[in-house]
């Protein structure tokens, strides 16, 4: 009798100790199941938003990094590798700019000029970081201008902003870096005054007519 108490009780503290390990795994099971619900919902929904709805188109973007420059322009971002590559093109535009006044005013300029002649892409890389790390890209960039950037005393061969660069079958047509070496107190504005706005814009609205008419 005392031998079939003994096992009674045996038999009911294992059950009671399986269902309460089973009750801690249904527990852990339903909760791991709702976290893997919740993240392939997480998934679908980040599927299916838009984020270039945030992020500003590249005209946009350069209005907004140079207020000089409308909302509506022609520019179009590229990187220091596809900077690199399009300078070996037979036919590109390329206005390499900095963070400042001076790059602000003349892709104002460049811009009226552009859309006038009927040119509606040009290509701007803002090159200041990559000056800066003077990285092979950089290096490379300079190198393949080497008779038109400026030259300093030690024999460096530097490029300035702004730069407007057009290469027109094969041949550098122009290379424009007029105000990229302006320092002192002279301001943009006061530089583009009506004579010299009148002649950059004669200039460039040579260069670019002969550019599309090739």
């Amino acid at each position: 009798m005392l031998k079939n108490m003994v096992k009674l009780l045996m038999v009911t503290s294992m059950e009671k100790t399986q269902n309460k390990k089973f009750f801690k795994n249904k527990i852990e099971m339903v909760i791991t199941l709702t976290i893997f619900v919740l993240c392939i919902i997480g998934f679908i929904y980040l599927g299916k938003v838009d984020f270039s709805k945030d992020k500003p188109t590249d005209s946009v973007k350069m209005s907004m990094e140079h207020p000089q420059v409308p909302e509506d322009n022609v520019y179009e971002y590229i990187n220091a590798s596809q900077a690199n590559n399009y300078i070996s093109r037979s036919k590109m535009i390329i206005l390499f700019g900095i963070s400042n006044e001076w790059t602000g005013y003349y892709a104002s300029i460049l811009n009226d000029v552009a859309k006038e002649v009927g040119i509606n892409k040009i290509y701007y890389y803002d090159f200041e970081e990559d000056r800066n790390r003077n990285n092979a890209t950089y290096q490379n960039i300079v190198s393949h201008f080497n008779n038109y950037v400026l030259h300093l005393d030690d024999g460096t061969a530097e490029l300035y902003g702004p730069t407007l660069i057009i290469i027109n079958e094969g041949v550098i047509s122009l290379f424009d870096d007029e105000t990229s070496h302006i320092h002192g107190s002279m301001k943009p504005q006061d530089y583009w005054n009506e004579y010299n706005l009148n002649l950059k814009k004669n200039t460039l609205r040579v260069a670019l007519s002969d550019y599309k008419g090739s």
